[in-house]
């Protein structure tokens, strides 16, 4: 039988085994915020917690050593420093994707001293509209607590292993985190590029209900009408018209924005994609070679 005494002693080791991983970054004048070591010379953590700052230092236990950005991007909120010689091991990942309501989880944080929070997954489908408009699906809510500096902290499942990356600026007054499988697709292309691909057709759109016809020949009864074209965009060159409606991108259905949002998301940008678009009532396919958006553009 497992008594209490159990589930503390295992929720104790779950912080422990992730401990090693966890580290201290000061950047921000007086404050301190979380980082998760990510390779022997790397850590990820929270953009916003070294913004506007010339000199970071990492610090794990007696070790403390300065750190440059290599790459940070602000839709997830992710920032990756180079801090060689850091001393701590690189995290152990498990899964933030295949996480279940009422699995208990950890918030660990070292702004300073290492803390620790407990409590339990909420929902896994939770969606923040992230800096600069875009969003961020699938976060894991969870009713642990993040106390100052908890942010680019690690959410850790029983067994000590990482499933998603906190932030304050996720949450909006909840704990939501970012799932460490996303973090990971972040952290390679900061790596790779110094920053996030992002995706974009260079279309202007709106929800619209289809007609019966459609309907049978798609499956949903919604879409996306196309209201403006950016010209020589990635949309333009496919043959995008103003007055199509889309309905479907890469062979995910889209009803609406959010369906949209996904689609780009999981998008490669350069890679050639299948647009399923509705015009005069038929179904037709393009093809669209998937372009990198500027910072300053919205769509």
């Amino acid at each position: 039988m497992t008594t209490l005494k159990d589930i503390s002693d295992s929720l104790a080791a779950a912080v422990e085994a992730a401990a090693g991983s966890v580290v201290e970054v000061r950047a921000r004048r007086g404050k301190s915020a979380t980082g998760i070591a990510w390779d022997k010379d790397h850590v990820l953590t929270s953009s916003h917690a070294i913004e506007s700052e010339d000199e970071i230092t990492v610090v794990h236990g007696e070790t403390s050593v300065p750190a440059t950005v290599v790459g940070r991007d602000a839709g997830s909120d992710l920032a990756l420093i180079k801090a060689a010689g850091h001393g701590a091991t690189p995290a152990t990942r498990g899964s933030g994707t295949s996480l279940r309501p009422g699995e208990l989880v950890l918030a660990v944080g070292r702004p300073g001293e290492l803390q620790a929070t407990f409590g339990a997954v909420v929902s896994t489908k939770s969606r923040q509209r992230g800096w600069r408009g875009r969003g961020v699906d699938g976060l894991v809510r969870s009713d642990a607590h993040l106390y100052q500096g908890f942010s680019g902290g690690p959410l850790v499942d029983s067994s000590g292993n990482v499933v998603a990356v906190n932030s304050w600026y996720y949450g909006g007054g909840e704990t939501k985190s970012l799932p460490i499988e996303t973090a990971a697709r972040v952290a390679e292309s900061l790596l790779t590029h110094g920053r996030v691909k992002q995706p974009y057709l260079g279309i202007g759109t709106q929800p619209i209900y289809l007609s019966d016809d459609v309907r049978e020949k798609t499956g949903h009864s919604s879409g996306l009408m196309v209201i403006s074209v950016e010209a020589g965009s990635p949309a333009a060159g496919a043959g995008v018209v103003q007055g199509d409606t889309l309905v479907g991108i890469g062979g995910e259905p889209v009803t609406g924005m959010r369906d949209l949002y996904r689609a780009l998301q999981g998008l490669e940008v350069g890679s050639k994609q299948k647009l399923q678009v509705v015009r005069s009532g038929e179904l037709t396919e393009l093809e669209v070679t998937v372009g990198e958006r500027a910072e300053e553009k919205e769509s």
